[in-house]
């Protein structure tokens, strides 16, 4: 962990690396977020899914917080470049 290294799918712009402390800190903010916000999507989803409705919004959040969070990784990349 003593070099920082462009994240996969990533390529450096011009001569600057960018280090992976924005993906690290959203993911962090939006894996609290998910947390904070499960009782109420799980509700939402409750007279749908039943009984599998905390399942559901384990594996949705599971897939959307990573996705999200690389998502404004790059997004900042391209902002600071």
């Amino acid at each position: 962990m003593g070099s920082s290294e462009i994240l996969p799918n990533r390529s450096e712009i011009g001569d600057k690396s960018f280090s992976p402390t924005i993906d690290r800190v959203s993911l962090l903010v939006l894996s609290v977020l998910g947390v904070l916000a499960f009782p109420e999507i799980e509700e939402v989803l409750e007279p749908s899914m039943g009984a599998m409705s905390g399942l559901v919004t384990v594996c949705g959040l599971i897939t959307v917080i990573p996705l999200i969070a690389t998502s404004i990784g790059k997004m900042y990349v391209r902002i600071r470049a």
